[in-house]
C-alpha cells in the first residue's frame, strides 16, 4: 500500500477532515476452485502475480493493532483505504479518532483536525527517510515481495468444509539487505486458496508488532474526482517535514 503507509501512518496520532464520497463498488477478488494439489511457494507466487495484474485500484476497510513487547496495551485503528497505482492513496480513520492521510503521488499529507494541524512530506523523501517504507505491503505488488525477501511457507491448514486451505508466509530481509537500523524485521502474510489475497499481515520490528487486516476488498472501483487530492484548510497550522540531505 503505497510504501508501508499502512503499517506506519495508519497508527499516527489522530484527527482529520471529512470522509470523501463513496466510490463505486468495483469487482470482487478472483475466486479459485478448491484443489488437492500441493501448495508450494511457486504456486502461491503465481496466484499472487495473477491478482497483482488485476489491481489498478482498490478499496477496502482495515483494522490495525499495534502492540509493544512486554505491554498489554494494544492500540487499535479502524478505517477505510482507497488506492490507485502507483502511489495514490487515501486513508480515512474512524477509530480511535478521525484522521485523513492522502498521497497524491508527489506529496504525503496527514491532517489532524483535533489540533488543526497538517503535516506535509514529499513522498520520495519520506520513502528515503523511513527504513520501513521500502516497498512493504504495497497493494498490487505481493508477488514482488516474495521475490524481494527470503520467503518461507510456514503453515498450511487442512482443507476446510469448502475444500480451501489457509496458509502463512514468513518474509525476512535477505542477508545482503540487512543494513542499518530497522533493517531486520519479520513480515507474516496470511491468505487462503479461495482468492490468494494476503489480507492479514503482521510486521514485527524491534519491540513493535503491527497487525493489519483488510476486509471488503473491491478491485478497480471508480473513485470520485478529488479522492487523491488534498488542500490544507486555510486556518490550519502547516508543518513541512525536512527532506533528507
Amino acid at each position: 500500500m503505497g510504501n508501508l503507509i499502512g503499517a506506519f501512518l495508519l497508527v499516527a496520532p489522530a484527527g482529520a477532515n471529512a470522509k470523501p464520497p463513496e466510490a463505486a463498488a468495483g469487482t470482487e477478488l478472483t475466486a479459485y476452485a478448491p484443489s488437492t494439489a500441493p501448495l508450494t511457494l511457486q504456486l502461491i507466487a503465481r496466484r499472487f502475480a495473477e491478482t497483482d495484474a488485476r489491481i489498478n485500484a482498490l478499496k477496502a476497510t482495515f483494522r490495525q493493532f499495534v502492540r509493544l513487547e512486554g505491554s498489554d496495551v494494544v492500540q487499535a485503528v479502524e478505517g477505510d483505504v482507497a488506492f490507485r497505482k502507483p502511489d495514490l492513496l487515501r486513508l480515512t480513520h474512524r477509530v480511535p479518532e478521525p484522521q485523513t492521510v492522502v498521497s497524491d503521488g508527489t506529496w504525503l499529507w496527514v491532517h489532524r483536525q483535533g489540533t488543526n494541524q497538517v503535516i506535509q512530506s514529499r513522498l520520495e523523501a519520506w520513502r528515503k527517510s523511513e527504513t520501513l517504507a521500502q516497498g512493504l505491503l504495497d497493494f498490487g505488488k505481493s508477488a514482488d515481495l516474495l521475490a524481494r525477501y527470503a520467503t518461507e511457507l510456514t503453515t498450511v491448514s487442512a482443507p476446510g468444509a469448502d475444500g480451501h486451505r489457509e496458509f502463512t508466509l514468513t518474509l525476512r530481509p535477505k542477508a545482503a539487505d540487512r543494513k542499518g537500523e530497522g533493517a531486520d524485521f519479520v513480515l507474516t502474510l496470511k491468505a487462503d486458496t479461495r482468492n490468494f489475497f494476503p489480507g492479514d499481515a503482521t510486521l514485527r520490528v524491534g519491540r513493535a508488532s503491527i497487525r493489519s487486516l483488510f476486509n471488503d476488498v473491491r478491485l478497480n472501483p471508480a473513485f470520485p474526482e478529488g479522492t487523491f487530492r488534498f488542500s490544507p484548510p486555510p486556518d490550519a497550522d502547516l508543518f513541512k517535514s525536512p527532506e533528507p540531505k
